[in-house]
């Protein structure tokens, strides 16, 4: 079981790197209605609540501004994340008081990219809560999603 949630977990995080590459290097075509590169802001709010020791909860954001050398790009929960242009919660970060965390662009992004898979092998439900806005505008909000044994909650977004 183990071995299995790593592979995804890898899975994941590669398949999310990949897609961030691919769309940094894309040209844009003239009917493309998103903003010109480097011009994203990103904000993203998730809770986990409820989660026993066995889940699986792994949420990974990762943004790239027009210098791919910048890498201090995200704030958590107001505090500035130095030289990291990725932000990765898992299980652990939802222990104790925090079961909230607000994820923000401090510097305008030119690609955005987020994995999230949160898994039960138990039969002890628990609650996701997952909500991005790029540019001001709200792209997802999803509200007390509840993770079982048979409803995982997975997702990739590029944004």
């Amino acid at each position: 079981m183990k071995k299995t949630i790593l592979k995804s977990l890898v899975a994941t995080i590669t398949g999310v790197l990949f897609i961030t590459c691919l769309s940094s290097c894309s040209k844009k075509g003239d009917d493309d209605p998103s903003p010109e590169s480097g011009e994203r802001t990103a904000k993203f709010t998730v809770t986990v609540t409820g989660a026993p020791e066995s889940a699986y909860v792994s949420f990974v954001v990762v943004g790239l501004t027009n210098t791919p050398s910048e890498a201090t790009v995200w704030k958590v929960n107001g505090a500035v994340k130095n030289d990291e242009s990725a932000v990765s919660l898992d299980a652990n970060s939802f222990k104790g008081n925090t079961k909230t965390y607000v994820i923000e662009s401090i510097k305008p992004l030119n690609a955005i990219s987020v994995g999230i898979q949160c898994l039960n092998p138990e039969s002890l439900p628990y609650k996701v809560s997952y909500k991005s806005e790029i540019n001001g505008k709200v792209k997802q909000d999803v509200k007390d999603f509840t993770v079982t044994k048979d409803a995982d909650f997975t997702h990739d977004y590029t944004y």
